[in-house]
């Protein structure tokens, strides 16, 4: 999917809404936050995928699954620690 090319006009003059959970809003602002913009800015460039493209959501979602398993390996090794470290405090 290309970007849209973002609007030169200075001026948006047109409102639209939506319907979010106070959860949904509240996670909206964050990552806004987080990105270093306002909601309405991090909407638009969500919505209309400005500066992103196709690749970068693969990306994202194959680093996410590579992340869950990589946690799960630790979270094993953990436990097997664990209980090693128990049997030797046993002996």
């Amino acid at each position: 999917m290309s970007a849209v090319v973002n609007d030169p006009s200075p001026s948006r003059t047109t409102r639209m809404s939506a319907l979010v959970s106070d959860f949904e809003a509240a996670e909206i602002a964050r990552r806004a936050s987080a990105a270093g913009l306002s909601v309405s800015a991090y909407l638009r460039e969500r919505a209309l995928d400005l500066g992103n493209n196709a690749g970068d959501a693969d990306a994202l979602r194959q680093v996410d699954r590579m992340i869950d398993k990589m946690t799960a390996d630790v979270d094993n090794a953990i436990g097997v620690l664990a209980t090693t470290l128990r049997r030797m405090k046993k002996a």
